[in-house]
């Protein structure tokens, strides 16, 4: 391994071995608020980035509540069993956080006044940071106290990368994943051993697709209370908490973190109806002012993020010009400043496949026959831009494709985990597959210059020799 690889992965060790153990009880005994649920580092561009923080009762949930929180579920079994709202209690009280460029003087360090949680969103609070330096990573520091005291009661600590300048060039590392569930669970009480393995790929940025929570897989949530106690638990779970600690993250929703499976507006979940599902997402995860956007990462990397719930109409509706997912004015923004990007290497991420194939009897996205107009539209416009790639979430298992008439490819990143490829699949299609696998994990992307590589890798398993997850496949694109 190189000396300045080495270094990387020295530094890298040190901050992640920081964030194992920056959750600090102060004194014997002490009581709550805490930091259960972590924090959660988003929408990070080259000046700004958002801080997401939630207090709770307890420092960490039952997991021996129900066996599904430490054991999973195997396979594709139904019930009922209702979420328990409970799991890990929100409360009153006070956040502070203070963040400083890594290596500058302690005097540098910007640190915010204390402010209270709101407690009518889920006693969380989003520190919105301006003012800052673009390509540098930055350390922070969370406290957290009671309402009426400054006794600090929890503490946590971290890592973010701000994105470099639209002029400089820059070796960028960018992990996606999609579809991880309480039920889908590996290692019991740490959650999803994924996020271990993305951290050892030591990526500037990550992306969620969508489907962070099902709220129609058991335990099921078909209220408010549910559909929250969901993401107060998800991001407890031990891997999935320091994960966020360290890397800059942006969410995007789907169908099973919005509602119910292949949901559009209008539509309802026992009392959860669809306009909820879309505040409760804005509330649990870091979001400026709208769900789609594009960050610049340097002169080599653009990233486009679309929003394919809040703007679609009915899968049942006819299909046509007037048929769609994205909306007309997401799709014009995102035809035009795809058209007058210049970077090197284009991403368009998207909650859904646009080439697919998919399984069959579904009627919910751009590679089926309910959407093709729309599908149809976007494959002819991509895939005349240059360097241009779809990287996709949704489904259960990994693939890399290349849609026959126009080219276009697109890179399928699987689900969390191989626990979670329940659903079927469509097996090999010699057709359009250029890689395809039934498991499940993450996908990796580097981007040197003029040069890109994804990487399709197991959940699971890492070399110990230069303590990188293994990959199943790689393509070097274009």
């Amino acid at each position: 391994m190189k000396r300045s690889k080495l270094r990387k992965t020295s530094r890298l060790a040190t901050l992640i071995g920081l964030a194992l153990t920056c959750s600090v009880l102060i004194t014997p005994n002490q009581a709550s608020p805490y930091l259960a649920s972590g924090v959660k580092i988003g929408e990070v561009d080259q000046s700004s980035a958002i801080v997401w923080v939630r207090l709770s009762r307890d420092k960490t949930p039952d997991f021996q509540r129900l066996p599904i929180f430490t054991e999973g579920l195997r396979g594709n079994e139904k019930s009922t069993t209702p979420m328990p709202s409970d799991i890990l209690q929100g409360t009153d009280g006070r956040v502070r956080l203070r963040y400083w460029v890594e290596g500058e003087a302690a005097e540098k360090a910007v640190l915010k006044d204390w402010v209270s949680v709101d407690p009518n969103k889920d006693f969380i609070h989003q520190f919105h940071l301006s003012g800052l330096h673009s390509g540098k990573r930055y350390l922070w520091e969370i406290e957290a106290c009671k309402a009426e005291s400054d006794t600090v009661t929890d503490r946590l600590s971290g890592t973010f990368r701000t994105a470099p300048a639209d002029d400089q060039s820059e070796e960028i590392r960018f992990v996606v994943t999609t579809c991880q569930a309480v039920r889908s669970i590996d290692s019991g009480a740490d959650g999803h051993v994924a996020y271990q393995q993305m951290a050892r790929f030591d990526p500037h940025f990550f992306v969620h697709t969508g489907d962070i929570v099902y709220y129609d897989k058991e335990p099921i949530a078909q209220t408010v209370a549910q559909a929250r106690a969901k993401w107060n638990l998800m991001f407890a779970y031990g891997h999935n908490r320091r994960f966020h600690q360290q890397v800059s993250s942006y969410f995007m929703k789907d169908d099973h973190d919005t509602l119910k499976n292949d949901c559009w507006p209008g539509q309802t979940y026992g009392e959860l109806t669809f306009a909820q599902g879309l505040d409760i997402f804005r509330e649990q995860v870091p979001m400026g002012r709208k769900t789609y956007r594009t960050i610049r990462w340097g002169k080599d990397v653009q990233i486009w993020l679309t929003e394919n719930r809040d703007f679609r109409s009915s899968n049942k509706a006819i299909d046509g010009p007037d048929k769609t997912i994205l909306g007309a004015e997401q799709k014009q923004w995102l035809i035009d400043t795809i058209a007058q990007s210049d970077a090197t290497f284009k991403f368009l991420i998207t909650p859904g496949p646009i080439i697919g194939p998919d399984k069959p009897g579904k009627a919910d996205n751009h590679a089926n026959d309910a959407f093709a107009y729309e599908g149809q539209e976007l494959r002819d416009f991509l895939s005349k831009q240059e360097n241009t790639f779809v990287i996709c979430g949704d489904r259960h298992w990994q693939y890399c494709s290349q849609d026959p008439d126009t080219g276009l490819l697109e890179l399928g990143c699987g689900p969390i985990n191989d626990e979670h490829n329940y659903g079927g699949n469509t097996g090999f299609n010699e057709t359009y597959h250029r890689f395809f696998s039934g498991k499940g994990g993450f996908l990796g992307i580097t981007v040197t210059g003029d040069k890109a590589k994804a990487e399709w890798f197991t959940a699971d398993q890492w070399n110990p020799n230069n303590n990188r997850p293994i990959a199943r496949h790689k393509e070097y694109l274009p």
